[in-house]
C-alpha cells in the first residue's frame, strides 16, 4: 500500500513544522533542494505506525517517489536527515544554499558578491569551505572588474569553492544521489 492511500492520522502541524524548518523547507537530498515538499517516513509508517522526527525527512515528490521505490535507500535518508542537522546547526540556509550551487558548478566557477554582503557568508568563509577573489575574476585574469557609483565602489569580490569546502559537502554525501539519466 502507498503512502498516499494508507489511513494515518496526519503529521502534527508541530511536528510537521520542525521537519520543515530543519530542511530550510526544501528538498533534504542536497543535489536535488526544490522548493515544492512532502513529509517522508524513513520508516515506512506502514511498519512503525508512529510520526517520529527522526523518521521523517522533507523531500520533493520526484525524491519521495525515488525514496519509495529504493532507488534512495533508508541508510541514504538516515544519512541525509543526520547531515541536514548537522550542517544546518553549523552554517545558515544561505551559506548552505551557496555551496550547493558552487558544488553544482563547474570546478573554479565563481560567483560575484559585493564586498558588504560577504557578512552572510562569514561562517564559510571562516571555515576555508569557500576562496574570495577580490578584484578580478579568477578565471579572466589581468581583467579588472574595478566599478564605482557615486564613489562607492561596487566591484564584486567572487566566492569560489575552496578543496575544503568540496571535500566536506562530498562528506556530507552530495555526489551520492544525482539522478540517474
Amino acid at each position: 500500500m502507498s503512502y498516499s492511500s494508507e489511513r494515518r492520522p496526519a503529521i502534527p502541524t508541530e511536528l510537521r513544522r520542525k521537519v520543515l524548518v530543519e530542511a530550510g523547507h526544501r528538498c533534504a537530498i542536497p543535489t536535488c533542494r526544490y522548493i515544492d515538499v512532502e513529509i517522508h517516513h524513513i520508516v515506512p509508517y506502514s511498519s512503525c505506525q508512529s510520526h517520529e522526527y527522526d523518521n521523517l525527512i522533507a523531500l520533493c515528490p520526484n525524491c519521495h517517489s525515488r525514496a519509495d521505490s529504493g532507488v534512495i535507500d533508508r541508510k541514504a535518508l538516515r544519512l541525509y536527515k543526520f547531515n541536514l542537522r548537522f550542517a544546518h546547526e553549523r552554517f545558515s540556509q544561505i551559506e548552505m544554499d551557496l555551496l550547493f550551487e558552487l558544488y553544482k558548478a563547474p570546478v573554479g566557477a565563481a560567483h560575484p558578491w559585493q564586498p558588504f554582503m560577504l557578512i552572510f557568508f562569514k561562517r564559510i568563509i571562516d571555515a576555508g569551505y569557500v576562496r574570495l577573489s577580490v578584484g578580478a575574476h579568477p578565471e579572466q585574469r589581468g581583467v579588472s572588474t574595478h566599478a564605482s557609483f557615486n564613489g562607492v565602489d561596487t566591484s564584486p569580490t567572487f566566492i569560489l569553492l575552496s578543496d575544503k569546502g568540496r571535500l566536506y559537502l562530498e562528506e556530507l554525501g552530495v555526489q551520492e544521489l544525482e539522478a540517474p539519466s
